[in-house]
């Protein structure tokens, strides 16, 4: 999840509708669309721009394509009596103290990337990692590379890759940028990825291995809202970027990667209604096969969504009336035909997998479901967090957990942030 949903959860800011105008019939996006962007000159270091070229793939397998209706029959209900109560596997075995206003953002490895706020007229935020095995915090960016008018909006990082949404909220114009990364600190050259103006959304991002994966989707209203979206891939030491898939419409969930498999949620049937198909991208084959897709019903948007164990962990995050009861609120584990596992609960973060074990995002802490044993347990929040309680960093398949929380002091006043890791 964004740094922007996440303050939409702390503050009540309206979140931006998914759903764009109907376009033309739906395809995948093999047009050899492409574009260079124009140089641009970093704050003391040079920051070249990349191409955007687009490429095309495999054909859907094992899939109809056509949506799923289903009824509770095929659902398997974790906190309806199917599955049975257990203690908690997992203690923390790392806990480290934060200052207030750190977010964390886990892809998987040994470093988190951190969105911190210094107590500092100088600055609004900062960039910079966490270590997980220790827990100190590296302060890598101070200054916005695109100048005074622009603020730090979004990071993400792996052992290896470190990529960031710079923003300036007057125009709204925003920039992507990423930039190597070797033991938790910045290595060569920051390279212009994307950027965009008011009409285009700032971009939904992740990242993997050496690569920044990342949709550009027009606002729902605006001067480019029949556009197309689109999901492109960059891998460190290239000088162009990749398209994975055009969206006719715009993408409805962030994108997500495990096990080296790209989830991402397009519109598809876009002739037939207002549809979106799960789709899971084998991001280790050159040709980025198409492994698995789940179209939901007419009108349902995935919240989030990962592919994990061959099948869709994806949450709804309300109710629709109508649609069967793919279209419940809730989080659900399974693929095209069912069953389908549901924890019956308002969504709020991407699922966490380890072998058979899945951590949910529940109100103040986290359920741990696992479907070889078919126990649910809760992970507590620590003592005295605010709001919503314990907050995953990590998300799709670690070995690692990684979450933080913002605690009250005695007095009932925000203090700090506790970071927890889990081994799984």
């Amino acid at each position: 999840m964004s740094v922007r949903d996440r303050l939409a959860h702390t503050f009540g800011l309206a979140r931006d509708s998914r759903e764009a105008a109907a376009p033309p019939a739906d395809r995948r996006g093999v047009t050899r669309r492409s574009f260079t962007l124009g140089s641009i000159a970093a704050v003391g270091a040079g920051m070249a721009a990349i191409s955007l070229s687009s490429c095309g793939s495999s054909d859907v397998k094992e899939t109809s394509g056509e949506p799923q209706v289903v009824d509770d029959s095929q659902l398997v209900g974790v906190l309806d009596g199917d599955y049975e109560s257990a203690d908690s596997p997992y203690t923390a075995v790392q806990e480290f103290t934060l200052p207030l206003g750190t977010l964390l953002f886990h892809s998987g490895g040994s470093w988190a990337a951190a969105l911190m706020a210094p107590e500092s007229s100088q600055h609004v935020n900062t960039l910079g990692t966490m270590s997980l095995s220790t827990g100190v915090l590296n302060t890598l960016i101070e200054t916005p590379t695109q100048g005074a008018a622009y603020e730090f909006f979004d990071v993400r990082c792996t052992d290896d890759v470190f990529a960031w949404v710079e923003i300036d909220y007057a125009t709204r114009a925003w920039t992507l940028i990423g930039q190597g990364l070797y033991n938790g600190q910045l290595n060569g050259d920051p390279v212009q990825l994307d950027s965009g103006d008011i009409d285009w959304e700032p971009p939904r991002f992740t990242t993997w291995n050496t690569s920044v994966i990342w949709q550009k989707m027009p606002l729902a209203t605006g001067g480019a809202s029949t556009e197309d979206s689109h999901c492109y891939q960059w891998t460190l030491g290239d000088t162009e970027g990749r398209e994975l898939w055009t969206s006719h419409g715009r993408f409805a969930a962030s994108p997500h990667v495990a096990d080296g498999v790209l989830t991402i949620a397009p519109r598809v049937n876009v002739d037939e209604g207002t549809y979106y198909g799960m789709t899971a991208i084998d991001l280790t084959d050159d040709n980025h096969t198409q492994r698995d897709q789940l179209v939901l019903p007419s009108g349902v948007a995935p919240f989030e969504a990962v592919y994990v164990n061959e099948q869709f962990a994806f949450s709804i995050e309300a109710s629709y009336d109508g649609r069967g009861s793919l279209g419940n609120m809730g989080t659900f584990i399974g693929r095209e035909g069912g069953p389908y596992i549901y924890v019956r609960r308002e969504p709020l973060a991407c699922v966490a997998a380890w072998g058979s074990r899945y951590l949910i995002k529940a109100q103040t802490s986290h359920f741990v479901v696992d479907t070889e044993a078919q126990t649910y347990a809760t992970l507590s929040a620590p003592d005295r967090s605010v709001d919503y309680g314990d907050w995953p960093a990590s998300e799709g398949a670690t070995s690692q957990f990684l979450s933080y929380a913002t605690i009250r002091n005695e007095q009932g006043i925000p203090d700090h942030v506790t970071a927890r890791v889990f081994s799984l």
